[in-house]
Formats: structure tokens, C-alpha cells, sequence
């Protein structure tokens, strides 16, 4: 017998459920379906790598939703900087603030095979302290971790003979080892060439040799509209030709939602899923920018200025981690010897010799039911899904830390140079990318979670979801790693209730019999 499953979205954790699966399960056929269209060669392939801006520039404006050509999608200038966190073109705005909130003006997400993998800027830091999932064992919890690095290619030696990443370093280092703050290279997801330069890691490298898997199905510009299920069983779904406008139902013994942390539970709404947890406990990470200019003679000057083009300008990458009592947020500092962000034709830091450094100070929100999404049924968007409203609001809580973050990001800039023009500033809610909460995992079925600790919806059987959306802490690290590492275990959880399944035994019965 051969099991079947539909995976709903193509970013990086349903990329690991296809190659988890296909890697553990012999007789299963595996259909991943994408709305959006293919961007890059091999599919899933961070457009970083592009060489030619134009062919860069092409694959970010195919990522940014159906109505880009209209002018309403994609991030309008002013809204959010390019350089802070992760890459911002290739992305569109979506939703719109719920009434009585400020919402979030610049959320927005990417549409197109490979999802955020395709536009992210690959930085894999731990979860450390309170970040860390409590109700997952912390031996089970390295394992997962450990896995997800090898998927993502994760690496600790990124520009590690780059002369300006040693200099901000020990400057970095100076100022802050009396704190007992830890200063060092922020882990990345890349590959180094022969020629010393990265190749970034995309979503290609989790899909690895399942593209030319024959039993592995990939169909982009795909959508899916509805899931069908029967009673409390996820038997397929509806899935929309998005060139043709036709609908098919397709069936499959297991469904994996991996839609991102926003249309994940949209698509759950829109199928009558509404367990009392989803799209509530919405977070992200407030995000304290800046841009520093450097002091000359601050790090050694690129002599091979060839080499330095806007399209992949960074020679070095800087973590600043978390630490509960020291230093309660990350911070990624990215060197450049271009500007990250435009200045004005006067501003006396403009083409400044000793290059720049972009400091993002990431803060933790921490859970509440009031920050939400909510869906309109009588409003729907272009796809004709309910529509998405957002209620969010920063609390004293995360405002004092945003405070506090303050201190110590003037303390790193003074130490390389000085902020440039209009810097630093708290960016707008939903600019960090990074959405989590909305569809979270818990220990127990209690109201306040919407997944089981292997990712499996509550009181649904057929249904597991992946993506940012199951992390339940306040945490301030860039998600995609956590993430990846919780779709390793929830693949591993799935593949034994798939073979269970192929023995005659009903989900249900097995969990019965692993109890």
C-alpha cells in the first residue's frame, strides 16, 4: 500500500517534510503544491545567488503576489529598509489592520516556490534560555536542532577570512566581554566555493535529491483553496490551477499545511478548522534598526573593489546573542562597504570609504490571545479566501525592552563609528518577517494551542502543520532554523503514523497503542 500526502506550501519546513518522508517511508507518493510561481534554477534557490541584477530583480517581483502588476503589492518604499533582517523586495503586503488595532502596516510574505527561503538572509542562530520549547526533551530538542542545520547547511565559518569581520570583532569584543556578553560570527545557512565567496542556502538545499525523486510531485502556481475532511479526518483538498482558474479535489491519507504563519490558519479557517487557539497568540520580533557609518581606519578597506557589487555587498556577518540577564534580545550586525539603505544627496555619509554596518537589535513579544489574526468570510482577498485582519499591539512590556536594546546598540555603534542620518529607528510592526504563534504547539489540548508536540492539529486527524506559526515562546532569534528542527520531528512523528497506517491501524489506534 502506498501512503499519500499533500503538502500546502513550499518554503523550507515543507520542504523537510517532503525529504524526511520520502527519505523514511518506502511506498509514499508526495505531491507539494505552491501557489506561487518558480523564481530561480533549481527551484527553491536563494535568489542571492543570482549573478545578474536584472535576473535578481525579475525573480523578486515574480515572488510578490498575484496583483504586483497593479502596484498593491510588494513593499512600498518607506515602509520598511532593505538590509535589516531579511531580504524585503520579493515580498507583498498582506492583510490590513483590525478595527480598534494599528495592526501591522508591514507584514507581508513571498509567493513563489521555495516561500521566504528564496529572499532570506540565511541567518540560523540557536534558540537559547526561554526561546527553547520547554515540553520538547532538551536531548530529543539537540537532535532536532542538529538536523535541521545539516538540512539548511548551516555553517559558524561564513567570511571567516574576511579581515573586516575579524576587525569588528575584536572591536565588538572589547566593548562588550566585561558585560559577559558574547560577541562572534553569526551562524548562516551557506556553502563556501573554491573562490572564497558563499553560495546562500534557499530551499533548494532541504529539497536536495527529492527533486528528482519519482515519487516526489512539485506543482507551482497551485492553490490551495480548501481542505476536505470527513468528520474529524483531513481526507485531501481542493486545489485551484491558478493560470486556468480550474478546481480538482485531491485526496491523500495526510495533509501537511506549511503556508506560513499567516495563511496557514487562513486556509484552517476557510475549511471550517477554528479550534479556539488559531491565528491568536500572534508574535514576531520588534525590531530596533540602524545603519552605522564606519570610522576610517576602522577595518581594512576592500582592495578588490570588482568584487564588491550590489548585488550580494556583504562581507561580514556579526551576532551579538541572546543571554536572559546580559542581553535579552539577538542582534545581527551585517558589514557592507555600500550603504544598505539610500541617503540623502547631501548627507555627509554618503560613500563613506570605510563602509557601513547595518545593526538590527531583535526583541521578544511575548504571547498574548489579543494579538491575532481575524478573517473576514464576507471580505475575502484576491484569492477569494476570507480576508485578514490583524490585531496587534506592543505592550509596556516590549517597549521597555526596546528601550533597554537602545543602550546597548548606541553602545555598538559608538564603537565602530556613528549612526547615519535619521538612525536609529524602531521599524514599523511586522517588518522583522518573522511571524510566529498562530498556530502554536502545546503539551496539552487546553484551548491555548492549535498543534500537539509532533505538529499534529488537535482532534484532527490527517492534519499536521509546519512553519513558523507552531513556535510558542517569546523568543527574538531568527525562526527558520527552530522551525525546520520542529518539521524534523513532526516528519519523524508522521512517517510513524503512515507506516502504522500501512499496517492496517488507524492514527488514532497507534497514538492508543504508543500510549
Amino acid at each position: 500500500m502506498t501512503a499519500t500526502v499533500l503538502i500546502v506550501g513550499s518554503g523550507p519546513t515543507g520542504a523537510t517534510y517532503a525529504r524526511r518522508l520520502l527519505e523514511t517511508v518506502r511506498e509514499i507518493s508526495v505531491l507539494m503544491v505552491e501557489a506561487g510561481p518558480v523564481v530561480s534554477t533549481p527551484p527553491g534557490m536563494n535568489v542571492k545567488n543570482l549573478t545578474d541584477p536584472d535576473e535578481q530583480a525579475a525573480a523578486r517581483r515574480a515572488s510578490q503576489g498575484r496583483s504586483a502588476e497593479s502596484g498593491v503589492s510588494g513593499i512600498p518604499g518607506g515602509v520598511v529598509v532593505e538590509g535589516t533582517i531579511t531580504a524585503r523586495q520579493g515580498t507583498h503586503l498582506i492583510g490590513r489592520a483590525a478595527e480598534g488595532s494599528a495592526g501591522m502596516p508591514a507584514a507581508a510574505a513571498a509567493t513563489c516556490v521555495g516561500g521566504q527561503g528564496v529572499h532570506w538572509t540565511c541567518a540560523t542562530p540557536r534558540p537559547v534560555g526561554s526561546e527553547r520549547i520547554g515540553f520538547i526533551d532538551p536531548a530529543e530538542w539537540e537532535e532536532h536542532i542538529a538536523a535541521a542545520e545539516r538540512l539548511l547547511h548551516v555553517t559558524s565559518t561564513a567570511f571567516g577570512d574576511s579581515p573586516q569581520a575579524a576587525a569588528i570583532l575584536e572591536l565588538l569584543g572589547a566593548e562588550f566581554a566585561p558585560d559577559g556578553i558574547a560577541v562572534r560570527p553569526l551562524p548562516v545557512a551557506a556553502d563556501s566555493r573554491p573562490d572564497g565567496t558563499l553560495r546562500w542556502s534557499g530551499t533548494d538545499v532541504v529539497l536536495g535529491p527529492t527533486l528528482d525523486d519519482p515519487r516526489f510531485t512539485l506543482r507551482p502556481e497551485t492553490l490551495c483553496v480548501r481542505l476536505l475532511h470527513d468528520g474529524d479526518r483531513v481526507v485531501g483538498a481542493v486545489l485551484r490551477d491558478q493560470r486556468t482558474g480550474a478546481e480538482e479535489e485531491v485526496r491523500a491519507d495526510a495533509v501537511v499545511v506549511a503556508a506560513d504563519a499567516i495563511r496557514t490558519p487562513q486556509l484552517l479557517w476557510a475549511s471550517g478548522i477554528r479550534p479556539p487557539a488559531l491565528g491568536r497568540y500572534l508574535t514576531e520580533h520588534p525590531l530596533l534598526f540602524g545603519v552605522v557609518a564606519l570610522r576610517p581606519g576602522t577595518v581594512p578597506v576592500d582592495e578588490d573593489e570588482d568584487a564588491v557589487t550590489p548585488v550580494d555587498p556583504i562581507r561580514a556577518i556579526i551576532s551579538i546573542g541572546f543571554d536572559e540577564g546580559r542581553h535579552p534580545y539577538h542582534a545581527q550586525l551585517l558589514f557592507s562597504p555600500i550603504c544598505p539603505v539610500p541617503l540623502p544627496a547631501d548627507s555627509r555619509h554618503r560613500n563613506n570609504s570605510a563602509g557601513y554596518v547595518g545593526m538590527g537589535w531583535g526583541v521578544r513579544k511575548w504571547p498574548r490571545p489579543e494579538d491575532r489574526l481575524v478573517f473576514a468570510d464576507d471580505d475575502p482577498d484576491e484569492n477569494g479566501l476570507p480576508g485578514i485582519r490583524i490585531a496587534y499591539e506592543l505592550t509596556d512590556r516590549e517597549k521597555a525592552e526596546l528601550e533597554r536594546a537602545r543602550g546597548h546598540q548606541a553602545r555598538a555603534a559608538a564603537a565602530l563609528g556613528e549612526f547615519v542620518d535619521g538612525m536609529p529607528k524602531v521599524m514599523p510592526a511586522g517588518s522583522s518577517l518573522h511571524y510566529m504563534g498562530t498556530v502554536r504547539m502545546g503539551p496539552v489540548d487546553d484551548g491555548t494551542s492549535v498543534c500537539d508536540p509532533q505538529s499534529r492539529v488537535w482532534g484532527v486527524s490527517g492534519l499536521v502543520l509546519a512553519g513558523n506559526g507552531l513556535i510558542p515562546t517569546a523568543n527574538s532569534c531568527n525562526p527558520t532554523l527552530t522551525s525546520v528542527a520542529i518539521a524534523v520531528r513532526g516528519a519523524a512523528a508522521l512517517a510513524a503514523d503512515l507506516a502504522g497506517a500501512c499496517l492496517g491501524l488507524s492514527m488514532p489506534q497507534q497514538r492508543r497503542q504508543k500510549g
